[in-house]
């Protein structure tokens, strides 16, 4: 067996410690008109708490349980642009298809959000590692059960963007009393010059769009 077999964590987050549900979560509070950007398919509407009734869980923090949806949006518009789409890291050329069929929209919620902050100084608060945001989902899932479950009753959690870790990003819990105001939603494709620029940022161009 080689000598460094084995060395370093498994990658995956542990699960919800015992403790925690006694614990005073380290929330932060959202203010009511702060704006939060969701980057969708154009077809679909911005607000949706997913992965949807009895679709199993899909992305991240989607419920392990299903008894709740999850909409995830991002603090910036470059986050939200990187975790969608900049998923693969070793593409330095995004095709002209992932802009034209998507869009932007920037909500915000009608009252102040309390989100746990599950990144930075909370991580050891919580008994986890940023594992949770860039390892394996399976974890991921209980953790947000357990959040929803937990007597601070928070609206959700902000972690860490695995896309762009100085990014933070927020995975928010459906609950009947959260309702959003849409600021606006443009299209990926009118904007061109701003995206452009992002992917500039991260050393990314966009694909030449081929004859018609």
């Amino acid at each position: 067996m080689p000598a460094n077999a084995g060395r370093g964590p498994s990658g995956a987050a542990l699960p919800p410690p015992a403790w925690l549900a006694h614990s005073s979560l380290p929330i932060d509070l959202i203010p009511v008109g702060q704006v939060l950007h969701r980057v969708h398919r154009t077809h679909l509407d911005p607000i949706f708490f997913g992965p949807g009734p009895g679709i199993a869980a899909t992305n991240r923090f989607d419920s392990a349980s299903g008894r709740f949806g999850i909409l995830y949006v991002g603090m910036s518009r470059r986050g939200a642009l990187a975790e969608t789409i900049l998923r693969n890291p070793q593409r330095l050329m995004v095709s002209m298809t992932e802009i034209t069929t998507r869009a932007v929209s920037e909500l915000s919620c009608i009252r102040p959000l309390r989100i746990v902050r599950m990144h930075g100084t909370g991580l050891q608060t919580l008994g986890t590692d940023n594992a949770v945001s860039t390892g394996p989902y399976g974890p991921c899932g209980l953790w947000t059960d357990a959040l929803w479950d937990h007597a601070d009753r928070p609206d959700g959690l902000a972690y860490q963007s695995r896309h762009d870790s100085s990014e933070i990003c927020l995975a928010l819990f459906e609950r009947s009393d959260m309702a959003f105001d849409r600021k606006g939603t443009l299209p990926l494709s009118g904007i061109l010059q701003e995206i452009a620029a992002i992917l500039e940022v991260y050393g990314k161009s966009l694909s030449p769009v081929g004859p018609v």
